[in-house]
């Protein structure tokens, strides 16, 4: 039960990040947001495990570091970074629904490495996270097509006809899409890497903390400067610092219970609960960011769909 219960703290974390996140970058791109966030929750963990867990660093052996560099790689450089440029081109909620079948990677990897044989519910589960992935987005790419056919020859070709508008939208979507896709890769790797690291070797926090601070030195000369620059820009109205941090400090919750949790149950357990972390997001961006985000029926249904194709996946990998 103690593993449910932080694996549904990690769930709100990473939703409440990612509608801060959003709010963000109302006036700065997603590039500074992520490395201000990322200093943000390296802080607050850094902060916790010296209080709880400084010894550890002590006999921490060095395999650790090693696989700490490869985890802030993938969970930070790759998984939020790439969740947080997708939030910037196609909005947390859908982005958010994408991100969230990084449950099925990481029971994919478990099986795998664990040598555990799927159950055929896992088969039907992954079909059903795909059939939630084309109701929440088929709807999207065909009103986009359509309307990028519609403008016709008509177009007059300058970058501000109707043509160009669409085009560029419809290139954005998908490719906000892949973007999300990758983060979910990311974060599904991290989770199995995560279980190896806290069970044989360290606490939660000295691994989070660790990992958080190889994933800000590796995001600093992608970002770094541009964090800066909009520092200095807005010290008039530093509004999006505050809901960096604020953001920053919610996935810190989110990484920091996945971890707990991870160290306590199976991924195939935990990852599915804290993937649907995309449903609390719609909640909060139906309540917040309505003017901003497209939060539509069809996307509520799909993501419900998806997550319960995700639960379904958990379900068949412990039969």
């Amino acid at each position: 039960m103690t593993a449910i219960g932080l694996s549904l703290l990690a769930l709100m974390g990473f939703g409440s990040a990612a509608i801060f996140a959003r709010v963000g970058m109302q006036r700065v791109g997603p590039l500074p947001v992520t490395f201000i966030s990322l200093c943000f929750s390296f802080l607050a963990s850094g902060l916790l495990a010296v209080v709880f867990v400084f010894p550890d660093f002590r006999t921490l052996p060095l395999i650790v570091l090693a696989w700490c560099l490869m985890l802030g790689t993938f969970n930070f450089l790759g998984g939020r970074n790439l969740s947080f440029l997708a939030i910037g081109r196609i909005g947390a909620a859908r982005a958010g629904a994408i991100v969230g079948t990084s449950a099925v990677f990481a029971s994919i990897l478990a099986i795998a490495l664990t040598g555990e044989r799927p159950h055929w519910i896992v088969l039907a589960g992954t079909v059903v996270v795909v059939a939630g992935l084309v109701t929440s987005l088929g709807k999207s790419l065909l009103e986009s097509g359509r309307q990028t056919t519609g403008a016709g020859p008509d177009s007059s070709g300058s970058p501000n006809s109707p043509d160009s508008r669409e085009r560029r939208a419809r290139r954005a979507l998908l490719y906000g899409c892949l973007l999300a896709f990758g983060a979910a890769c990311c974060y599904g790797t991290t989770n199995v890497v995560v279980k190896e690291l806290t069970q044989g070797y360290t606490s939660p926090l000295v691994v989070s903390t660790i990992s958080l601070f190889f994933g800000v030195l590796m995001v600093a000369p992608v970002a770094g400067r541009q964090a800066v620059s909009r520092l200095r820009e807005a010290r008039q109205s530093p509004g999006f610092l505050f809901f960096a941090a604020l953001s920053g400090l919610a996935a810190a919750t989110g990484v920091n219970c996945t971890y707990f949790a991870l160290q306590q149950a199976d991924v195939v357990i935990v990852a599915p609960i804290v993937s649907a972390n995309p449903l609390f997001t719609l909640i909060l961006a139906a309540l917040f960011l309505s003017r901003q985000e497209n939060v539509t029926r069809w996307l509520v249904l799909g993501t419900g769909i998806a997550v319960t194709g995700v639960v379904l996946v958990a379900l068949g990998s412990t039969l």
